[in-house]
């Protein structure tokens, strides 16, 4: 399915972006899981250190010390603007030429991410009201989100047992997951800012500005640097409102042109956006904001907690998958991607349960201040992930044909 790459004068050929794509993803998913285990370990057997180096102070000249203080700070509320503009630009290829632009083949994964996170979040607030902890059902939206890199990297395990058309599905699934999880992270990622009424409402106004400038030069076809610019100054502008800065990135992402030009704004960036996040910018991340001290036992009296999120994340995100697949089947808005069964799309939502990236973002949002609260929800979302992995290629490995079977 590879294609050689093209010059930069010949346009892309999809086959080949959606294969590089899920390369890309694999390796991403490999590094993260790299990462992640660092931090773990470090947060574990160097405690000290490693509080250190995540708590070193920064600043930036002109934004909030509420958004920028430390390296954890910098990168959680700084650099991940590239990962979110990367999402944003993958929005709108996939929504301009890909994946999204058909309503039949694009309707069944959108409906299935809005299931999952459905499910998740149902299942979480069933959970922490059963256990009588009320006062945790903030925390609806940690388990809604599935991470594509990790899901991807898991699913390369079947190699070419698993069909393309799966992986797709997947692929398409998490943009649309991420869609949802960045609308929901919009409206409850309100921080506190240390600047005045009045600084927050120019801010606000600026942001009107920017948003309108930005579909002015979607209109005019403007290269890359205008919507660069564009994306860093409406970072700036939502710091001083207190909104999730780092949104800023998707909704230029979104408006940036990516019609099938070779020279589009919007793929232009994408080239070097996307690498930037996968292997650089998520694997900092995970490197700075999931080390917890397992020295601790953090999960100890914590089960109100715990159980929920991991009972949202095996049973709630794969059951709201297939749930909202069959329903969308039965009704005909969507169709079955080609060449797979029930029994794989089922075994294959079940990795759609590994997450911690943007669970983790919404996590530090709900308990902020409650380190107790938050180390938990890091053992939480790793012990789901793994499970649902295992369980996932566990599964897969019954359903999928046996190389010397064929499709």
């Amino acid at each position: 399915m590879t294609n050689p790459r093209p010059r930069d004068e010949d346009a892309e050929p999809a086959d080949g972006f959606v294969a590089t794509l899920l390369r890309e993803e694999v390796l991403s998913g490999i590094l993260l899981t790299g990462a992640l285990v660092a931090a773990i370990g470090w947060a574990t057997f160097g405690s000290s250190s490693y509080e250190r180096f995540i708590t070193a102070h920064v600043s930036l000249p002109s934004v909030p010390s509420s958004i920028v203080h430390d390296l954890e700070t910098l990168v959680t509320n700084g650099l991940m603007l590239a990962f979110f503009l990367a999402i944003g630009l993958e929005i709108g290829r996939e929504r301009s030429s890909g994946a999204l632009s058909h309503k039949k083949d694009a309707m069944l994964p959108v409906l299935a991410a809005v299931g999952g996170m459905a499910g998740a979040a149902l299942v979480y607030l069933v959970g922490v009201w059963l256990g009588g902890s009320s006062g945790l059902a903030g925390g609806w939206g940690i388990p809604m989100a599935t991470d594509v890199a990790f899901t991807l990297a898991a699913l390369s395990l079947m190699g070419t047992r698993a069909p393309t058309s799966l992986r797709v599905f997947l692929l398409t699934l998490a943009i649309a997951d991420d869609v949802g999880s960045v609308i929901v992270l919009a409206l409850i990622g309100h921080q506190r800012v240390d600047v005045s009424a009045l600084v927050r409402l120019l801010s606000a106004l600026g942001v009107v500005v920017v948003v309108a400038l930005a579909t002015f030069a979607r209109r005019r076809r403007s290269g890359p640097p205008v919507f660069i610019v564009l994306t860093l100054v409406l970072w700036w502008l939502l710091a001083h409102v207190g909104i999730e800065p780092t949104l800023a990135g998707v909704v230029i992402g979104v408006l940036a042109p990516a019609d099938g030009r070779p020279r589009a704004a919007g793929l232009t960036i994408e080239r070097a956006a996307s690498p930037l996040s996968s292997f650089v910018i998520l694997p900092l991340f995970a490197l700075v904001a999931a080390g917890v001290d397992l020295s601790v036992k953090p999960w100890l009296g914590h089960g109100d907690l715990i159980g929920p999120l991991v009972a949202a994340r095996v049973l709630g995100k794969s059951l709201g998958i297939l749930g909202a697949c069959a329903l969308c089947v039965r009704l005909g808005l969507g169709r079955l991607p080609r060449s797979v069964s029930w029994r794989q799309l089922g075994s294959a939502a079940v990795l759609c349960g590994i997450g911690f990236t943007v669970p983790l973002l919404f996590a530090e949002h709900t308990f902020a201040g409650e380190p107790a609260q938050l180390a938990a929800t890091k053992v939480a979302l790793v012990g789901a992930s793994v499970l649902c992995a295992a369980v996932g290629l566990l599964l897969l490995n019954r359903v999928l044909p046996r190389r010397n079977e064929g499709r």
